[in-house]
């Protein structure tokens, strides 16, 4: 019988800060926190579900620490003595993972990892590899390809066990086989329960967490103790008598089982909404799987509990639960925005109502604002905020796209009295209000040109206003990560934005100049515009007054002389007129 131990195998690939990829064991990742810079997924979407899981022990680890309810102050003393000590009490975290040390193998024969024992489907063989591989090329399936798919028999125990961690978090919906023990089955098929997440429990949400500069830091800095302003012992998130891991638990089914909530933050961190089951070769390497839906919840009012995403009010869910209020659910990623264009729902506080930002940034928050912990002091001076997920197509079948971007923000971005905050999210609306106000220039450049601004030509139109918005995004992209990075508390939000929209607004004037430059001559007559039912004439000249016209209305008029702007005299990022 095979046997994969994953507290002792090397499994984990993590990039050190010395630059070296390695793999390590579950005990070697705590051991080395402090050495390990960070997760390195074999693609980055397993990153968040692998950092979930040294999450899930430290909260099992350090469960028992208090013989009473610990009070708020209590907890955070906790955390701060951790963090000044500079690593984990690797005692207590070897002997909690001595406890479990069986249930932590990959082919257990009684508490298969991350899986049910003894799995099998109803009535055919076991699924191929690429069922559980997200980047193998298959048919309308794919994430990315990243491996030829030919040939692919088989694979390592320690990349299965990454697969196995993935899968729990991020596997498509659709039909599924049933398995044996499964009642839920309609004519020979498996779907999910209505109303409940369908997908892996991270393909629900905008996956959103901080990253330190080494793996200690990181796992420091989302490991949330109680909810900011619960106020009962609700919030208290460590220790929860009810709240166990997949490994902690003796009960196992492969039946289908409508949870609905979350029985605390551990639960949340390893929701088991598969059943999987490995299968291996004569070799011992894994050749198969057996996967049909396990354990589900709700995808609404799961706040207090996930940390790791903002959140929105969701008024049309409201009147299909026919409720009083509006459930809160996660606000998940586009995969078409950049991080930053998205700051909002991240940073946003909005006082006498439900703080709907992440956790880990509210507790990052709570911690500067309460603890003795104090900005002035504590040497965490910025943080690398990082989002991660996946999109998916076709119900939810299949997997659309990968998403993964990271953003340095000062660390008091994290507090919801920090005047920068409103000051950067200002400056995000108006830069999206003067690239609309661009799209339309070169809309009526189009329309000076000859090409008429139709109902029956709106589609092509629309398409190139899409093209002229992402690109100037792009042009602009290094150049707000570098004014992010660079807006500390020290700076003057006035000030520093002014300086910040007057980039922005001589970015947004070149490009309208590359434009005009690659009109045709016949751009200089005068055609009409249809627009809303109403006609306008149209030329350059027009054109280009309306155009300055809402770039000012937008970003205001220039701060310094106009001789400092020069058309054409630069074309990318503008970065190094950033100003600090």
């Amino acid at each position: 019988m095979a046997s994969f131990n994953l507290l002792n195998e090397p499994w984990i690939r993590c990039m050190y800060i010395d630059g070296a990829v390695r793999l390590v064991s579950l005990r070697q990742l705590f051991k080395d926190a402090a050495k390990i810079r960070s997760i390195a997924g074999d693609i980055p979407q397993q990153d968040m579900p692998l950092l979930r899981l040294a999450l899930a022990i430290l909260y099992c680890v350090y469960g028992d620490q208090f013989e009473d309810d610990p009070s708020e102050k209590e907890l955070r003393q906790l955390w701060l003595d951790m963090w000044m000590a500079r690593e984990f009490d690797l005692k207590m975290v070897e002997e909690y993972l001595d406890q479990y040390e069986s249930r932590f193998d990959l082919f257990d024969e009684e508490r298969p990892f991350f899986q049910t024992t003894n799995l099998e489907y109803a009535d055919k063989d076991p699924d191929s590899l690429g069922e559980l591989i997200a980047d193998v090329p298959k048919p309308d399936k794919m994430l990315f390809t990243m491996q030829s798919g030919e040939g692919l028999e088989s694979i390592s125990n320690a990349e299965a066990a990454r697969w196995v961690v993935f899968l729990q978090a991020y596997d498509t919906a659709g039909i599924k086989s049933p398995v044996v023990g499964n009642t839920h089955v309609n004519k020979n098929k498996v779907y999910a329960p209505k109303g409940m997440v369908s997908t892996g429990w991270l393909g629900n949400i905008g996956g959103t967490y901080l990253n330190g500069s080494n793996l200690f830091e990181t796992l420091m800095l989302n490991w949330v103790l109680y909810v900011p302003g619960g106020g009962d012992e609700s919030a208290i998130l460590l220790g929860r008598p009810d709240d166990f891991a997949p490994w902690e638990r003796d009960e196992q089914t492969s039946n289908l089982i409508v949870q609905r909530d979350f029985r605390g933050v551990i639960d949340a961190l390893t929701l088991q909404a598969r059943r999987i089951r490995l299968v291996c070769d004569s070799d011992s390497r894994v050749s198969g799987c057996v996967i049909c839906y396990g354990d589900c919840v709700t995808p609404y009012d799961q706040n207090q509990i996930e940390q790791m995403t903002a959140w929105k009010e969701n008024s049309n869910l409201q009147k299909t639960l026919d409720r009083n209020t509006p459930p809160i659910t996660a606000l998940r990623h586009n995969a078409n925005t950049n991080l930053w264009r998205s700051l909002a729902p991240i940073l946003s506080y909005r006082i006498q109502t439900t703080d709907l930002r992440p956790g880990v940034i509210r507790w990052i928050d709570e911690l500067q604002e309460k603890s003795d912990w104090h900005h002035s002091e504590h040497p965490l001076k910025s943080i690398t905020l990082r989002s991660q997920g996946v999109t998916y197509g076709t119900q939810n079948s299949v997997y659309e796209a990968a998403i993964d971007d990271s953003l340095i923000i000062c660390a008091m971005m994290c507090r919801h009295d920090f005047d920068g905050i409103q000051a950067l999210l200002d400056i995000v609306d108006h830069t999206g209000r003067a690239v609309d106000a661009l799209s339309d220039f070169v809309r009526n450049l189009q329309v000076s040109s000859g090409r008429q601004s139709t109902k029956n030509n709106q589609k092509p139109i629309d398409a190139m206003k899409n093209d002229v918005r992402e690109a100037a995004y792009a042009r602009m992209d290094q150049l707000f990560r570098v004014r992010i990075a660079g807006f500390t508390e020290d700076k003057d939000p006035e000030q520093y934005s002014s300086e910040w929209q007057d980039e922005v607004h001589r970015v947004l004037l070149r490009m309208g100049d590359e434009y005009l430059a690659q009109s045709p001559i016949q751009a200089f007559d005068t055609h009409v515009l249809e627009s809303n039912s109403r006609q306008e004439p149209m030329n350059t000249g027009i054109a280009q007054l309306k155009f300055r016209s809402r770039l000012n209305a937008c970003l205001g008029r220039f701060r310094v002389s106009q001789d400092e702007y020069k058309p054409n005299s630069k074309k990318e990022g503008d970065t190094d007129v950033v100003t600090n």
